[in-house]
Parts: C-alpha cells; sequence; structure tokens
C-alpha cells in the first residue's frame, strides 16, 4: 500500500478554517446488539449522544465498551439494532464517516511508516484536518517525525494517536483508552489540549477510561456499562451529587448511617469509610460534627467504583439488574 503525498497546504479541502455549517444531530442507537457467535457482546443498546458534548464510557473489561465504539461508527457490522449520526445510518456512507474520528486502544500503523508519512496522508481522510494542529500537538508530545512508528515507544503511540484525534476535527470523535504508556506530564498535556480543542472547535467526544478521577473534569455525561448493556447514563453533575461519603470511627459511622441506604463500606482498623445515597445537610451535617465525622462529596472515581461497575465479578447477567440506580 502506497501512502498517498496530499499535503494539507494544497488540499482546496482541508482548511484550518473550514466551513462550520454541517449539520450535526448526535448520534442515536436503538436496539443495539453484537454476538460473535454464541457469545451476545452488546444486550440490545439504547442511547442518545448530543453533539458538541464530551462524555465519559465507563466499565470493567470486556464489558463491551470498545465493540460500542466500534459497531456506531461501523468500524465492526451489528448484529442487530440501528445506528443513526446525523440521522443517517453511517454503514458505507463516506459523507458521515469522513466526519468521524476512531483512535482504539492500541492504535496500529504500517510499522515502516513515520508520522510524517501520516501527517502527508491523513488530509485525505479528514475534510477539517489542521496541519497547524497536528504540529503543534506532536511538538508538545516530542514525538519524532522520521522515527519508524515500530520504534516509538507505547507512550509516544498513544501521543501521536491523541495528536491525529485532534487534529482531525472531526464532528465525532471517540477514543478508547487513548493515553495507555503516557506519564503523568504527558497526560495532563492531552487533557489541557482536549479541552481547548473542544472549546475552539466543538465536536461529539466519547471517551473510554479507567483513569476516572483524573478525566472526570473533561466529561460533561458519564456513560456506565456492565455486560453488554448500559447502566447508567447521567450528567457527572448528578452521579457525583448523588452521594455522600462518611468517614470517621466505625461505631460513630455505623450509629450516624444507620437510617441512611448505604451503598458501600469500608475499613481499615477502626476508621470506616461509607457511601450513602442522598445528601447530608442541616441538622445530619451538626450531628455528623458531634460524631466528629468527616462528611465530603466523593471522588466519580469512588463512586462508580461502590456501584460495582469495575468489578469484573458483578459483570454478569444476575448482577446488572439496579446496580446502577441513583436514587
Amino acid at each position: 500500500m502506497k501512502l498517498a503525498t496530499t499535503s494539507h497546504d494544497h488540499h482546496p479541502l482541508h482548511s484550518d478554517h473550514p466551513d462550520e455549517s454541517t449539520k450535526t444531530d448526535g448520534i442515536t442507537v436503538q436496539g443495539l446488539t453484537k454476538s460473535y457467535g454464541k457469545h451476545r457482546v452488546l444486550q440490545g443498546l439504547d442511547l442518545r449522544l448530543e453533539s458538541g458534548k464530551v462524555y465519559g464510557l465507563l466499565g470493567a473489561n470486556g464489558v463491551g465498551k470498545t465493540t460500542l465504539m466500534s459497531v456506531i461508527l461501523n468500524h465492526t457490522f451489528r448484529s442487530s439494532g440501528q445506528v443513526r449520526i446525523d440521522g443517517q445510518n453511517p454503514a458505507e456512507n463516506a459523507r458521515v464517516l469522513e466526519r468521524t474520528c476512531f483512535i482504539h486502544e492500541d492504535q496500529r500503523w504500517h510499522d515502516e511508516y513515520t508520522a510524517r508519512h501520516l501527517l502527508q496522508a491523513l488530509p485525505a481522510f479528514y475534510p477539517r484536518w489542521s496541519a497547524q494542529t497536528a504540529q503543534h500537538l506532536l511538538d508538545r508530545f516530542s514525538v519524532p517525525r522520521k522515527t519508524p512508528l515500530k520504534k516509538l515507544s507505547r507512550g509516544q503511540r498513544s501521543a501521536l494517536a491523541i495528536s491525529i484525534s485532534l487534529a482531525s476535527r472531526a464532528d465525532y470523535t471517540f477514543l478508547d483508552e487513548p493515553y495507555l504508556g503516557l506519564d503523568p506530564s504527558s497526560r495532563n498535556i492531552f487533557y489541557e489540549e482536549l479541552m481547548l480543542a473542544v472549546s475552539e472547535h466543538p465536536r461529539l467526544v466519547l471517551m473510554s477510561t479507567h483513569l476516572i478521577d483524573e478525566a472526570a473534569n473533561l466529561m460533561e455525561d458519564v456513560i456506565l456499562m456492565r455486560w453488554g448493556r448500559i447502566d447508567l447514563h447521567a450528567p457527572v453533575e448528578d452521579v457525583t451529587a448523588s452521594m455522600t461519603a462518611v468517614r470517621g470511627m466505625d461505631t460513630a459511622v455505623d450509629e450516624f448511617t444507620a437510617g441512611y441506604d448505604v451503598v458501600s463500606s469500608q475499613s481499615l482498623g477502626r476508621i470506616k469509610s461509607v457511601l450513602v445515597r442522598g445528601s447530608v445537610v442541616g441538622r445530619e451535617q451538626q450531628r455528623a460534627e458531634d460524631l466528629h465525622l468527616s462528611v465530603e462529596s466523593p471522588g466519580l472515581q469512588e463512586i462508580v467504583a461502590a456501584l460495582g461497575v469495575l468489578d469484573a465479578e458483578q459483570n454478569t447477567p444476575e448482577h446488572v439488574e439496579n446496580k446502577g440506580d441513583l436514587s
């Protein structure tokens, strides 16, 4: 396979200031299933994703996150159900697919290619490609241009994939664990540049991640998956406001939380930490202080873990029902 040599600078359709009038109605999924032989990975999903929002897709390994992303963007054929992007079926629809970008967990290219080869070829696939953005990001991540891709480190390959995804300016950008191999400093660059990219050129971003608290500030909505189903889809603020963390001596915690719906409980010696549904306010706040308890808002990861979404043993059919209820 020979790479196209069309450059961004000479392609009439690929401007850093493209026409922004393209209609974006978002993504609608109805009754979506995907099976591999007798194994059903997606269990009849319904999902609505609004244009211009950043979504976090969370769940244990093997629950179908990557499959869901692949099927929506037509990288994998669905078994049944319906997918619509801007009201259109994406299957064999070049006009729709050219406005999507999907970066896989372990993105693969030809081993002998270099970043420079990709920068020459990719504008042919993305009408809104920004060469300036690509060069800026590769500089920030210190990704070499002339080194064969097979010789790049895992973190450098992830940085290259991130750079491509943001430079594509695709209306629908899917990122599957995009930060693998990146050190904390490089992850911070990614988060900073993603927020800037979405602010300057709004797009729908669906990102799967296990670094939940790190990425929580990027997300507007969170989608929790369990055993091939959507367990919960809600604004991050609603999820984090749905529970309260109570911490202190075990006897005091037990006394205080006796009338609450306790979602999870952990102990270290006599120190106990529990998550309860709802808020602790007014006289209850004072009662907690009298018992020398700490009452605080839990992080998103703590809540997700409490719901069992990250526990592989909980991601079986008999554990699915009602676990994600925030009420």
